[in-house]
């Protein structure tokens, strides 16, 4: 992501000085682009879990960014999209966080992620929970 947008930022400056317009346009939509993309509006899509806390990543430059305590609550919850709703994808839910969904495939990454959590809380590890 930062390759990406120092290359975005080196074009934006090379078309600065010799004077394009058009493509000072076009590279600054494009950093909007890879700043959109890489700083998910969906939900985090990196966890941390150690003994300092559940470390949560949105984006490489966002601001949303946190650590929650140990002892946060967490549940898997599933979400039916399309248009028809026939897709059936799931999250996880760390206290008032929303991890990005994933399809039933993935899910299996959750289930491990909450295991993560309760075995760093010295607990033995849940069943999955859904709603």
């Amino acid at each position: 992501m930062l390759a990406a947008l120092a290359g975005l930022i080196f074009l934006l400056v090379r078309s600065i000085t010799r004077k394009k317009i058009k493509t000072t346009i076009a590279v600054l939509i494009w950093i909007g682009i890879v700043l959109w993309f890489f700083n998910s509006f969906f939900g985090f899509s990196t966890v941390r879990v150690g003994p300092e806390g559940i470390g949560l990543n949105y984006g490489i430059l966002s601001p949303r960014n946190a650590v929650l305590p140990i002892d946060s609550e967490w549940k898997i919850e599933n979400y039916l999209s399309g248009i028809r709703r026939n897709k059936r994808l799931f999250y996880i839910r760390i206290d008032s966080h929303q991890s990005m969904r994933l399809s039933g495939r993935q899910a299996q990454i959750l289930e491990e992620i909450g295991a993560a959590i309760d075995s760093m809380k010295g607990l033995k590890p849940r069943v999955r929970e859904s709603s």
